[in-house]
């Protein structure tokens, strides 16, 4: 507790038997205050890019949204949770020196059962008629209204105090905001978020976005068609997708639901909606997670299954890969990259042995799967892909992001035993540079959209021959979100 004198004195709570609250502006600090015990929270915020002093001080109140401060200059201030950018809780390094804001201290008069007691100021004459006098305007008498007080305050000083323990896994107070958007893309030239069976136009989508204070819990869910930061292409693709961080930790999971909405089979493409010579991939689920420390992360795959497909004339091979992704960001004021890295390999199932059948009915099941294996090919795919996603901040008008994603495929299939056609080799390599640009409108409407250039190469035998193409892909899209 601070005095008037300045002394900085503990109190044990339970010697306290009455609290008193006075209606008064700015309070005179004493020019020498004790920095034995002292700690004092500097709040700072983000101002036009650059990083200010807020306030210096004590927290005297708290709210779920603000905080109430008393400077070391003895004003009272408020400050609101949304405008915490930084926050240091540090003991007082040296003694206070300012100017007191009153011409004179105040005579705060005692509680009605403490009139009898001097108040500190009597008997120093004429002097005293002069003094400010200020009556108590809110007054704790019971222990229990006390306890509850005192607990109240110290919820306020806890949050602060976590504020401060977990800024170190935060490369900024909140990576989302509190805002819920409704809105749809249209979109041109899509070649993997959309097929003859599933639209990525003209599809409502939902974002919800949580925060709990700075440095606190924060979480994004996203239900419809959008773009994926993380995905194997730029395309805003159907999904239900929940994203989540606490502390040092997050966590992220995505599913195409459309799957479900349309069946399986009539989810994958068909040979009839590829070009002669063309493959396609895109994600139809995923669960990731990782650890950050101040400005860096690591992100790791738990699961994460692509759907692929490829088209060799008039021969055709679909079937998913699962794949092994790993990431690495870097977060700041200024701008957030990340960097994620994709490898997987998909071939023909082995056989499953007899031996390990418990009884006749599994013994006929794995007689049953192993038959049904005799009518697959062999074959052999590999999969990579890279990504690199920059994202600006500051602008005045846009906030830019640019990706960077190459991808390349190699598959081999053989002939099906006793038979002489099916067998071929295909090969692609593409690069895609994708730049999304958000723009609001004002408070409740929002504009998002993006161009990308897919530039696809690709190479392909049968029977011996060799034979490459490319070809360049302009992709667009755009949506209007309405915010609440």
């Amino acid at each position: 507790m601070l005095t008037l004198e300045g002394d900085i004195r503990n109190i044990p709570r339970f010697d306290i038997i009455y609290i008193a609250y006075y209606p008064i502006g700015n309070i005179r600090i004493p020019k020498n205050v004790a920095a034995k015990d002292s700690m004092v929270i500097t709040i700072k915020t983000l101002y036009e890019g650059e990083v200010f002093d807020l306030v210096k001080g004590w927290m005297i109140d708290h709210s779920e949204d603000q905080f109430s401060f008393l400077s070391t200059t003895g004003t009272p201030t408020v400050v609101d949770t949304e405008d915490i950018w930084d926050i240091e809780i540090t003991p007082l390094s040296q003694s206070i020196n300012s100017e007191p804001s009153l011409s004179s201290p105040y005579e705060f008069v005692h509680p009605y059962p403490f009139m009898e007691c001097k108040t500190g100021t009597e008997g120093i004459g004429a002097a005293n008629e002069l003094k400010p006098r200020i009556f108590p305007q809110y007054l704790l008498s019971e222990p229990l209204l006390i306890k509850n007080e005192l607990d109240r305050l110290k919820k306020g000083y806890d949050r602060l105090q976590k504020y401060d323990e977990n800024k170190r896994f935060y490369p900024v107070p909140k990576l989302f905001s509190n805002d819920t958007s409704l809105g749809m893309w249209a979109n041109l030239g899509n070649r993997y978020g959309s097929s003859r069976n599933r639209n990525n136009s003209f599809i409502p989508f939902i974002r919800s976005e949580l925060t709990e204070g700075p440095f606190g819990f924060q979480r994004v869910l996203v239900t419809g068609v959008a773009p994926m930061n993380f995905g194997i292409h730029e395309e805003p693709q159907f999904q239900a997708s929940y994203q989540m961080k606490s502390s040092y930790v997050h966590f992220s999971i995505m599913v195409d639901i459309s799957r479900f909405n349309i069946g399986q089979e009539k989810y994958k493409w068909s040979p009839d909606e590829m070009e002669s010579y063309d493959d396609r991939e895109n994600e139809i689920h995923s669960i990731s997670g990782g650890f950050d420390y101040g400005e860096w992360s690591v992100d790791v795959s738990i699961m994460n299954t692509v759907y692929y497909a490829i088209k060799h004339d008039s021969l055709f091979h679909k079937d998913d890969i699962e794949m092994s992704k790993n990431g690495i960001f870097y977060h700041n004021r200024f701008f957030r990259i990340e960097f994620f890295q994709g490898f997987g390999i998909d071939k023909k199932p082995e056989p499953v042995p007899l031996d390990g059948a418990k009884n006749k009915f599994e013994e006929a099941a794995i007689e049953a799967y192993n038959e049904s294996l005799l009518s697959i090919q062999n074959f052999n795919t590999k999969l990579n892909f890279y990504r690199l996603n920059l994202e600006l901040y500051n602008f005045k008008f846009f906030s830019p992001t640019y990706s960077l994603i190459q991808k390349s495929l190699q598959f081999k299939r053989e002939n099906a035993p006793g038979e002489s056609q099916g067998e071929f080799r295909y090969s692609s390599k593409s690069l895609t540079n994708a730049l999304f640009l958000d723009y609001s409108l004002d408070a409740e409407l929002k504009l998002r959209g993006y161009f990308s250039l897919e530039s696809s190469s690709r190479k392909y035998s049968e029977s011996g021959s060799l034979d490459t193409s490319s070809k360049a892909y302009p992709k667009a899209g755009l949506s209007v979100a309405f915010l609440f």
